[in-house]
């Protein structure tokens, strides 16, 4: 498939001082003047301007059930992991890994196929109460394996800098963090594998920190329909990459349908590696295409991923197997 074609096309022109939108002659200019519809490409999929960018943040920063979490008691959490003694630094961890697990439904708590209680039993462990979000709150604990992530994860020594220059081998250490805890104590045979947590952990510390944007995140939803960004705007050394290795055909003859591969990035050791290169090169491309369709400025990859999350992760997948279809093979 070629470079993206905009078929709603926003053009801005100062005036006074001030970015005006100009109609241009477009197929659907009603489209384009409409603040709640998406600016689309030629297969109807959303384009990032800066129309549907501020639309998404608008609507994900004003929806309660995307914003369970006190965000300005929650940095004051991420910044105590760096400060104090290892118990009040173990508290803070503990409770940024309850929330981030529980902000993003990745499911930390359970250890394979075996039974929370038994392991915590085997190993004399008790819930371990982490710190509290606002006085008077009730107090909460965290058992299995966000207890056991965050314990590896205060282990980790030089965090705070490993996070500042992006080190990306910090995802596989802490997606494997139950399974190193566990093997360590000889108490139970774990392969469970938190790919999208230690994305996510990455991710959102450096922004309360204010790191920077050092993280992409994996996520099912963006994983699963990620091919056709590659296809449409994969730049620099991937620009000619084969998108059709990156679907398969799932299901029998009579219910057969295309999936994305790119959820096997997680299986192997260098697998955030070389998610985050595709990522940077379809990330290289949209900022390309941003520049030369009057857009404000380059984005980064929390604006990437939330588009693409928000825009296809309901619709019971119809939306998903339109755009796997629409690459070209």
């Amino acid at each position: 498939m070629g470079r993206q074609e905009m078929y709603f096309n926003p053009v801005m022109e100062e005036v006074n001082g001030v970015n005006k939108l100009v109609m241009p002659y477009v197929k659907d200019a009603g489209r384009t003047a409409d603040p709640y519809q998406f600016d689309v490409d030629q297969n109807g999929v959303p384009l990032f301007t800066d129309k549907n960018i501020n639309f998404v943040n608008g609507m994900v920063e004003n929806d309660s059930n995307y914003n369970k979490t006190d965000k300005k008691e929650l940095c004051k959490i991420i910044e105590g992991m760096f400060v104090g003694d290892a118990h009040e630094r173990m508290t803070c961890i503990g409770r940024v890994v309850y929330e981030i697990d529980n902000e993003n439904s990745t499911h930390l708590t359970a250890v394979g196929r075996h039974k929370v209680d038994d392991i915590m039993k085997k190993l004399d462990l008790k819930p371990t109460v982490v710190k509290k979000m606002f006085y008077g709150e009730e107090e909460k604990t965290v058992t299995g394996g966000v207890l056991f992530t965050a314990q590896i994860i205060a282990d980790i020594e030089n965090l705070k800098e490993r996070l500042n220059v992006g080190d990306d081998r910090l995802v596989p250490e802490i997606a494997y963090a139950a399974k190193t805890y566990l093997n360590k104590a000889h108490v139970a045979d774990v392969n469970k594998n938190n790919f999208s947590f230690a994305t996510k952990f990455c991710h959102w510390t450096c922004q309360y920190l204010k790191l920077g944007d050092k993280y992409c995140i994996y996520d099912k939803v963006v994983a699963s329909v990620f091919p056709y960004f590659v296809d449409s705007y994969a730049s620099g050394g991937l620009a000619s990459w084969d998108c059709c290795r990156m679907k398969r055909i799932k299901g029998a003859k009579d219910s057969q349908e295309l999936v994305s591969t790119i959820e096997n990035y997680k299986k192997d050791e260098d697998g955030y590696t070389r998610y985050r290169n595709l990522y940077d090169a379809v990330l290289e491309g949209i900022n390309k295409w941003r520049a030369d369709n009057n857009q404000n400025g380059e984005i980064g990859y929390r604006e990437v991923d939330r588009l693409i999350w928000y825009y296809f992760k309901g619709a019971s997948g119809k939306r998903i197997k339109h755009a796997l279809a629409a690459i070209d093979c």
